[in-house]
């Protein structure tokens, strides 16, 4: 029997009419969009999923049609649309993660803050209890000091002198915080009796009425300052001032008064106010400035009872024309001395001046 003819054309026919297979770009596609990191840039990303998936549909149609060439360059481009589809939607994750965290940066910042605040607050209002405590104990009636001898009394009279004269800087320190005080009016009327009684240089020292003196102006002081401690606690004012005059060189200590630098060889022979000497008066004149809360009280000691008169209000001018709006002058003579006088160089080391930034609170 003779093969059929037919055979070859229905082989032909057959594989002729068999579907075109579909890329293989294109299943990857199909996997790409279902999985986990595309359905969720379906949601952080839409505007770049909804792309991608244009252009799938783009490049099935393409295969549909029979443009195997343009089908596969579309299913390209629909992956890489994907995959710009995914690092958006990360981008956007990590964004909100950023956020969160800021979130969380800025509340515990704030209430680090207001800790911070609440701990000035109770440290402020600390202080003030320890200066209110300290002039409750200074304030406790002394025991009557008993009589002595001659040498004796002679030595109790001197420390009157001091402390009495440390009452008034202490009470001029506070009329320049508050100028309306009546207690330091008062207590001014004290010291002139007191000051009055000393000069008599009586058998019995007035040890006691100078101690009272100087417990009462520092109760004073710590009254005037209370109102600024308590509205501010968190300023910290005199430490601030006591560094930045620390990091200028100038050696500036702590007292009641506030934050004191003592200038030593500042005069002259003929009374003038040495080069050196102006330029630190410079200096703390223009920080006088940048610190207007804080008045100066200059305080001019002497080796002798009464100093010139004018070298006082030659320091004021020095600072005041750097910038130092608020500047009072006092003189306490030989009444503090530091060294003994009857020591050898003591009068030198009790020549000085007392540049005193009177501080507005604790």
């Amino acid at each position: 029997m003779k093969p059929s003819s037919f055979a070859p054309f229905a082989l032909a026919l057959a594989v002729a009419c068999a579907p075109v297979p579909r890329p293989t770009v294109l299943e990857e596609v199909d996997r790409t969009r279902t999985s986990a990191a595309v359905k969720e840039a379906e949601s952080l990303a839409p505007q770049a999923y909804a792309y991608a998936e244009k252009l799938r549909t783009d490049a099935e149609k393409a295969n549909k049609d029979g443009d195997r060439t343009a089908a596969q360059i579309l299913a390209e481009q629909a992956l890489a649309a994907y995959a710009h589809a995914t690092v958006l939607s990360r981008l956007a994750h990590a964004t909100e993660r950023v956020e969160g965290t800021s979130s969380r940066v800025a509340a515990a910042e704030k209430d680090a803050a207001t800790l911070d605040e609440q701990q000035r607050k109770v440290a402020a209002e600390a202080d003030d209890i320890e200066g209110r405590l300290r002039v409750a104990r200074d304030a406790l009636p002394l025991a009557p000091s008993a009589p002595a001898s001659a040498d004796r009394e002679r030595a109790r009279l001197a420390a009157a002198r001091s402390l009495a004269e440390e009452a008034r800087l202490l009470c001029v320190a506070t009329q320049m915080l508050a100028p309306d005080s009546q207690g330091v009016t008062q207590a001014f009327e004290s010291l002139k009796a007191l000051d009055a009684e000393i000069a008599k240089k009586p058998a019995r020292a007035p040890i006691d009425a100078a101690v009272k003196a100087r417990s009462t102006c520092l109760a004073e002081l710590t009254r005037a300052r209370r109102p600024a401690t308590l509205r501010a606690p968190e300023a910290g004012a005199p430490d601030a001032l006591l560094e930045e005059l620390s990091r200028a060189g100038s050696e500036p200590q702590r007292d009641e008064r506030g934050v004191t630098v003592v200038l030593r060889d500042v005069f002259d022979a003929k009374g003038a106010v040495k080069p050196a000497a102006t330029d630190t008066l410079t200096r703390l004149g223009q920080a006088a400035k940048a610190h207007p809360a804080f008045p100066i009280l200059v305080v001019v000691h002497s080796s002798k009872a009464a100093p010139p008169a004018d070298r006082g209000e030659t320091i004021a001018k020095s600072l005041r024309d750097a910038g130092g709006a608020h500047v009072k002058v006092e003189s306490a003579g030989d009444a503090l001395p530091v060294a003994p006088p009857a020591q050898p160089g003591a009068a030198a080391r009790n020549e000085r001046v007392e540049i005193v930034f009177v501080s507005p609170s604790h």
